[in-house]
């Protein structure tokens, strides 16, 4: 695990009691213990803790998901787009008289432009949540090798240069599948979503002329949603079709209300209690 020096709440003793509370905080890891001089076993469900100082205050709180959090920020705004474009776009509202023609422009207008803000955030940070995810799944240890047809070498990519120079199309394409042991995502519907997902977004973040506007009726398409909401769907795909099932804290609660969260085995010799229950434990 990537999480080093943070301590340790024990909220729990059994995995089976745990409640998710919210899906945006990190999933907490299960310790199973044995004390050899009791000749007793047990375990303890633990959540990972961090704090801020506030001026001075301080602010304690559980450690969030990165992935967690960004795919709550798509989903949150996919959502209210599609409950706007249905309220605005979709029903059979009266409009403005003839004479108030000007005055319609200016109403419908308002409401595009509304509706491209949140569209556009979901775009944004679906692509995001894929970037995210794509880089947290990379064990240490992997390597890339990609072949360099016009140089007729092989390039050899660890996960610092997977991070850095690798696009998100190979690495959920070729590098993920090799990972999680599923097939290529282009073999599955899911990829066309992506493709159509990668192009606006990029379109967004690129764009080469101030006035170029066509861009924003394909947001208006009837697939937009699909598009715009489908990393969710990618991530399900990895979790629920991977070979090896690797119970890794940095997957975000996105399957249902399954409460599947790694569990490892330890010596109870590795912690130090630094406190009561409400203070927690720190890993040493």
């Amino acid at each position: 695990m990537s999480i080093k020096n943070k301590p340790y709440l024990i909220i729990g003793l059994d995995p089976k009691d745990y409640e998710i509370f919210d899906k945006r905080i990190m999933k907490p890891i299960t310790y199973q213990l044995s004390f050899e001089e009791e000749k007793v076993e047990g375990s303890m469900v633990s959540q990972i803790v961090d704090e801020v100082q506030i001026g001075k205050k301080k602010l304690e709180y559980f450690v969030p998901n990165n992935v967690g959090i960004l795919l709550s920020i798509a989903k949150k705004s996919n959502d209210e787009a599609k409950r706007y474009f249905k309220e605005h776009f979709e029903s059979n509202q009266n409009e403005v008289s003839e004479v108030d023609k000007i005055e319609l422009f200016k109403r419908r207008s308002t409401e595009v432009c509304n509706y491209i803000e949140l569209i556009q955030t979901s775009i944004v940070f679906t692509y995001t949540t894929l970037e995210a995810f794509s880089n947290l799944s990379i064990p240490e240890e992997f390597f890339y090798i990609q072949k360099v047809k016009n140089k007729g070498i092989d390039e050899r990519y660890d996960k610092e240069a997977i991070e850095k120079w690798i696009n998100l199309t190979t690495k959920l394409n070729n590098i993920l599948p090799d990972i999680y042991r599923t097939k290529k995502l282009q073999e599955t519907n899911l990829w066309s979503y992506f493709i159509k997902l990668e192009k606006l977004r990029h379109e967004i973040i690129h764009q080469k002329s101030i006035d170029r506007t066509e861009l924003y009726k394909v947001y208006f398409n009837n697939d937009i949603f699909k598009v715009s909401s489908i990393g969710e769907e990618i991530i399900k795909y990895f979790y629920n079709n991977q070979k090896l099932r690797i119970s890794n804290p940095l997957w975000p609660w996105v399957i249902g209300e399954e409460k599947e969260f790694p569990i490892f085995k330890a010596d109870p010799k590795r912690f130090e209690v630094v406190g009561n229950i409400h203070d927690g434990i720190k890993k040493k």
